[in-house]
C-alpha cells in the first residue's frame, strides 16, 4: 500500500473516528452542564498546544489541540472551596460553578459523557439497521473445512443448502448455528448442487472454546462457511501444498493461478504457540478478487471468498431495528466486560483488550474494505467504540467518570465530600495506574503489528 494511503487510513481516519466519539462524550457531559445551568469554561477535542479556536458568546472557549486522541471540557468552578468554607465568594466567582449544585446534579454531570455515548450508539446502530438492513447469510457453501463432518460427508463448495432436519434454512446466519446446536450429534442436510437435489448425513463436531467470562463455550460445527468474508494474504500458511508462511507475494501469486478452481488453503494469524490453523477448500471468483491484480488497489492484500460483492442484506422495521440496535449495544458491553472480568482473574492479559494503536488497525482495515462491504463496516465500528468508551468511563476510577460517581456516591451517604487531601491522593493513583495501563495496553499493540 502506498506510504499516503496508509497515512490516511491508518492515521488521518483513527484520528477522526476517536474525535467522533470522544466529541459525543464530552458534548454529553457539556449539554447536562448547560440543563442545569453551570457554566462550562473549555471544550476541547485532544490534548496539547491549540491549533484552532474560538470563544462564544458565554465566554467558553471551543478548541482543537494537536493531539486528537482524547478531549475534555472544563467545568466553571469544579472544585469546592476546602480552603476557606467561610471565605465569601463574590456573584462572579459562583455564577455557574459546579460545586454551588446539588450532589444530584453533579453525578448527571458525570454520567452526562457515558449517556451520550449509549445513545449515539443506539441512534447509530438504529440508521444502520434501518437504511441498510440486516445482514442475511448466504445459503451457497463458500469453503469447507478438510476433514470436518460436511467434508467426510461429501458437501462440495457451491452447494446451496435447502434444509437442515427437514426445516428451511432461514436468513439470518444466528438461527443456523441455533438450529445446529439445538440438533444431536449429527444433521441431515438437503442441498442442490447444479440441477440435482442430494441429502448428506453430516457428522458435528464439538468445538472447544471459552465464553466471555471465561466459561465453557462449546458449540457443534459441521464444518462449513456461509455467505461472504475475506481473509488477509498475510494469514495465509499454505495453498496447496506450497508453504506460504511469511510470503503474500507467493500466496498471492499461487491464488491468482488457482482463480475459478478448488483449492486448498491453510488459513490462521500464527502470532504465538496454539494459535488455531485450518484447511479449507475453497473457490475464489475472479470477479470478487480483481484488487489481487493491481497494486494500489486497497485490496491487493486481501481474498474475497463468496458469491455476492457486496453483503446480502434484509430490510427491517423501525421497530425491529431498535431491537436489533438493543442487542448489538448489549453484546459489545458484554465482550468488553468479559475481557475485563478474565483479565481480572488472569485468563488475559492487558493486550487483549486494545488500545489506539488496536484501533487505528482496525479502522484501517475496515476502511480499505469499505467499496466492498459497505459505509456500514465503518459505522458498526464507530459504534462498537463509542459504546464501550462510555461503558469504560464508568470504571470506578477517580480519573474517569465512574470515579467522581463514586465520590458522589460517598457524598450522598456520609453527607459530606471526601476530604481534598484524600481525593488527591487517590486521583493521583489513578492517573498512575491510567498511564501504565494505556503504556502496556498499545506496547502490545505495536509488537503485535512487527512480531
Amino acid at each position: 500500500m502506498h506510504y499516503l494511503e496508509m497515512v490516511f487510513y491508518y492515521g488521518i481516519l483513527t484520528a477522526l473516528v476517536l474525535t467522533i466519539v470522544v466529541f459525543v462524550h464530552e458534548m454529553g457531559h457539556y449539554l447536562m452542564a448547560r440543563r442545569f445551568g453551570i457554566k462550562v469554561d473549555a471544550f476541547s477535542i485532544g490534548f496539547g498546544r491549540e491549533l484552532v479556536g474560538f470563544t462564544d458568546k458565554r465566554g467558553m472557549r471551543w478548541k482543537i489541540c494537536l493531539f486528537p486522541f482524547g478531549g475534555f471540557v472544563v467545568l466553571h468552578g469544579e472544585n469546592p472551596p476546602y480552603h476557606n468554607t467561610d471565605q465569601m465568594f463574590d456573584a462572579a466567582e459562583r455564577d455557574g460553578a459546579l460545586w454551588t449544585r446539588p450532589n444530584w446534579q453533579r453525578s448527571l454531570v458525570s454520567f452526562g459523557g457515558p449517556l451520550a455515548n449509549f445513545i449515539f450508539t443506539l441512534l447509530l446502530m438504529l440508521f444502520v439497521f434501518s437504511f441498510w438492513g440486516k445482514g442475511v447469510v448466504s445459503p451457497v457453501i463458500s469453503a469447507v473445512e478438510i476433514g470436518a463432518g460436511a467434508d467426510r460427508a461429501g458437501i462440495k463448495v457451491g452447494d446451496e443448502i435447502l434444509s437442515i432436519d427437514g426445516q428451511s434454512v432461514p436468513e439470518q446466519f444466528d438461527d443456523v448455528v441455533r438450529m445446529t446446536q439445538e440438533s444431536g450429534d449429527a444433521l441431515d442436510i438437503e442441498v442442490k448442487r447444479g440441477e440435482d437435489i442430494l441429502d448428506f448425513h453430516v457428522n458435528l463436531i464439538v468445538m472447544k472454546e471459552d465464553g466471555d467470562f471465561g466459561e465453557d463455550a462449546s458449540r457443534k460445527i459441521m464444518g462449513i462457511v456461509l455467505g461472504n468474508g475475506s481473509w488477509l494474504l498475510e494469514a495465509v500458511n499454505r495453498v496447496d501444498d506450497v508453504d506460504t508462511f511469511g510470503q503474500p507475494d507467493l500466496a498471492r501469486k499461487l491464488i491468482l493461478d488457482r482463480l475459478g478452481r478448488d483449492m486448498v488453503v491453510n488459513f490462521g494469524l500464527i502470532k504465538k504457540p496454539g494459535d488455531l490453523q485450518k484447511n479449507y477448500r475453497l473457490r475464489l471468483s475472479k470477479d470478487l478478487n480483481h484488487g489481487l491484480f493491481d497494486p494500489k488497489s486497497a485490496q491487493y492484500d486481501s481474498i474475497f471468498y463468496g458469491d455476492h460483492i457486496k453483503m446480502q442484506t434484509k430490510k427491517i422495521g423501525i421497530g425491529q431495528s431498535a431491537v436489533e440496535s438493543l442487542i448489538f449495544s448489549w453484546k459489545a458491553i458484554r465482550k468488553t466486560i468479559g475481557v475485563i472480568y478474565q483479565m481480572g482473574v488472569g485468563q488475559k492479559d492487558a493486550g487483549d483488550l486494545g488500545g489506539v494503536v488496536k484501533i487505528g488497525e482496525m479502522t484501517g482495515g475496515a476502511a480499505r474494505q469499505v467499496d466492498i462491504w459497505g459505509y456500514a463496516v465503518l459505522l458498526k465500528l464507530l459504534a462498537v467504540l463509542s459504546v464501550n468508551i462510555g461503558f469504560l468511563n464508568l470504571l470506578p476510577l477517580p480519573m474517569l467518570d465512574g470515579g467522581h460517581l463514586v465520590f458522589n456516591l460517598y457524598e450522598a451517604v456520609r453527607g459530606k465530600a471526601p476530604h481534598p487531601k484524600t481525593k488527591a491522593y487517590i486521583m493521583a493513583g489513578s492517573l498512575g495506574f491510567v498511564f501504565a495501563f494505556v503504556i502496556l495496553v498499545n506496547f502490545r499493540d505495536i509488537l503485535e503489528i512487527f512480531y
